[in-house]
């Protein structure tokens, strides 16, 4: 149920409300305790067809509700006359409702069967596999009217080489739609002339295209020119239901008067839309003479209006309801399974079959290759585990510790090594108070430049003794200088060696980082890969959705620029009615139009509210109150905020 039609049912439901509330207080006053049992039934049928939700009351309930008003209180009498026209006007409310619904509804499959045909129309691999997907039910067909065609047994073999001897019969059996439609007509008629492969090959030998194709190619001209006679007419339908709903706020004196003439002209609308879908058969003249216009006067120049009861109002509105499904429904069925879409098996046989030979040959290949498939996938799920465990949660985790003081380990030498170390002055103090007979002063003062790194008094020594080494290895001091000299460079390894351990210190945490970035780097490219690859197709699935939005915002926004222009022309001409049938036509046109738009902003998603507000802008183009200069600079705001647009 759109939203334009559930608004305007709801509008006239509320002017039926204020006309039957203003009636009961001029006249008399309702006292639903004194109903009879006819008026307690008509005023709880008016209460139970609600248009407050969003949902109308389907044709059955109203069926049901005119079924029983016809069985059991068609002859009672009512002491209310206005509660049974109130219910009369309830009931065609809803059927109007429903008619406008179902109409506006059955344009889809036609638009979707349109941009269909589009695609295939002037695209040759398209054609092509359009001529695969048709060859198997078209040969059956020529085989099944061939034996059909076959009246005796001794003369079926000459009758079978006469049929497929001919191109023409072998060809009009293959496409029948070119043998009852002129190839070349600018309108679909029921003329039926023979079909002609000499026209087909004189068109292929021009365009150097093979025979079958350009068949097809005007097949499927004709199959799109069908349905947009269709769409027109139903866009048609739709500006009568939109230019004669019924006027329930008129103010006549006489409620009865009213409403009876308020419903039987909804009714004969409604039959005027009942038999709309036939009139593809016919001539475009006669299409267009089955306007609003002409319409119009009908309704005007009925008489005697007032004379029509409500009982025979109730059975026009029940053979109504009872016949729609099987009139309406049933031509526009008919002509979409002639001009619409192939069935699905049609269109699917081909990747079914594919599928089935591709499917089977991977699954016997994979049964051959079991074993190294399964070893495959179990060292690509350990490859992937050690790589998280082992490459990203562990150093994470050592990053952690780090952050928070847990590991100290990172470290060379401890305080207390380093201390014992640096007691060497003592050595050089001993030896020098041994062998050199140094005094307290000068002890105190070597002591200083020991402190500060000199080692000129054990250097000396060692130039003295290292002259006779032999000798002074045994009787001299040449070992222990040398011995000193090597604990003094431990020692000076040591202070390089703390201030390394700082530098390390100082910069664990960097390490830390630089150790578990590798790791992280991969993980966010793999991670991003296949974000940008999901949003991609995000993307090329709002960029396909979008083309065809596009395509009816275009066809919106020239109708509305043509259909103004005109408007303008024909209203300073004074042609009142011309312009008013044109508004009603263009309106109708606009509501297929807006109608596949919100068909389409279905798929569009619900994040961010992006299908709700795109329905916004919707909802402004199909707003009867916004000029087309308004309706118009919707589409340029459409078109600047919707990037898929």
């Amino acid at each position: 149920m759109t939203t334009f039609v559930n608004e305007q049912v709801k509008k006239l439901d509320s002017a039926l409300s204020n006309h039957f509330e203003k009636n009961l207080i001029a006249t008399k006053s309702l006292d639903l305790s004194t109903l009879s049992e006819k008026d307690q039934f008509l005023f709880q049928a008016s209460q139970a067809l609600d248009f407050s939700n969003n949902q109308l009351p389907s044709f059955e309930s109203v069926q049901e509700y005119l079924e029983k008003y016809q069985t059991t209180y068609k002859d009672d009498s009512s002491v209310y006359a206005e509660i049974e026209w109130l219910f009369v006007a309830k009931c065609t409310i809803a059927i109007y409702g429903q008619v406008f619904s179902n109409v506006l509804n059955s344009t889809l499959p036609t638009s979707e069967a349109i941009d269909y045909w589009n695609d295939i129309h002037g695209n040759t691999l398209q054609e092509i596999y359009y001529v695969l997907q048709i060859a198997p039910s078209r040969i059956y067909y020529l085989l099944k009217n061939t034996a059909q065609n076959i009246t005796g047994t001794s003369t079926a073999v000459q009758q079978i080489k006469s049929f497929f001897s001919s191109s023409d019969y072998v060809l009009s059996q293959l496409f029948p739609i070119h043998a009852s439609i002129k190839p070349t007509s600018n309108y679909v008629s029921n003329k039926t002339e023979p079909f002609s492969a000499l026209n087909f090959f004189t068109l292929s030998s021009f365009h150097n295209r093979p025979l079958i194709l350009e068949i097809i190619r005007h097949e499927v001209a004709l199959k799109k020119r069908s349905l947009q006679q269709l769409r027109s007419q139903q866009a048609a339908s739709l500006g009568v239901l939109l230019l004669t709903p019924p006027q329930f706020d008129q103010g006549q004196a006489d409620f009865a008067v009213s409403m009876a003439d308020q419903t039987k002209g909804c009714i004969e609308m409604i039959k005027y839309v009942m038999g709309s879908p036939t009139g593809l058969k016919q001539d475009t003249d006669k299409l267009q003479q089955r306007n609003v216009h002409h319409l119009q006067r009908h309704l005007d120049s009925m008489s005697d209006l007032q004379c029509c009861s409500a009982s025979d109002i109730t059975a026009e509105l029940y053979d109504v309801v009872k016949n729609w499904s099987t009139v309406y429904n049933r031509n526009l069925k008919s002509e979409q399974a002639s001009y619409g879409i192939p069935s699905a098996m049609t269109r699917y046989w081909i990747p079914t079959v594919v599928s089935y030979f591709v499917g089977n040959w991977i699954i016997q290949y994979g049964l051959k290759r079991k074993e190294d498939i399964i070893h495959c996938v179990e060292e690509l799920g350990n490859t992937v585990r050690d790589f998280a465990l082992n490459w990203v949660w562990k150093p994470v985790l050592k990053v952690y510790e780090t952050i928070r003081l847990k590991d100290q380990r990172l470290s060379i030498l401890s305080k207390q090594g380093l201390q014992s170390d640096l007691d060497v002055s003592r050595m050089m103090l001993g030896f020098a108070k041994d062998n050199l007979h140094l005094s307290e002063l000068e002890l105190s003062r070597l002591s200083s430049d020991i402190r500060e790194g000199d080692m000129s008094v054990l250097l000396k020594e060692y130039e003295k003794e290292i002259k006779n080494p032999l000798k002074n290895v045994i009787a001299g001091d040449l070992l222990q200088t040398m011995l000193i000299q090597v604990q003094k460079t431990k020692v000076d390894v040591d202070l390089a060696m703390s201030a390394l351990d700082k530098l390390l210190k100082s910069n664990e945490l960097n390490f830390a980082f630089l150790a578990v970035a590798p790791s992280m780097l991969l993980t966010w490219a793999s991670v991003s890969w296949l974000k940008n690859t999901f949003q991609g197709r995000s993307q090329q699935k709002m960029k396909k959705i979008g083309l065809p939005m596009r395509e009816t915002l275009r066809r919106i926004e020239r109708q509305l620029i043509y259909d103004s222009k005109e408007l303008n022309e024909w209203t300073v001409s004074g042609e009142e009615d011309r312009a008013n049938q044109a508004e009603c036509e263009a309106q109708g046109i606009l509501l297929c139009e807006v109608h596949l738009l919100r068909a389409y902003a279905r798929s569009l998603p619900l994040r961010n509210s992006t299908q709700a507000r795109f329905m916004e802008d919707v909802r402004d183009l199909e707003n009867t109150d916004l000029t087309s200069e308004q309706k118009i600079q919707t589409i340029a705001r459409m078109n600047r905020f919707w990037s898929f647009l």
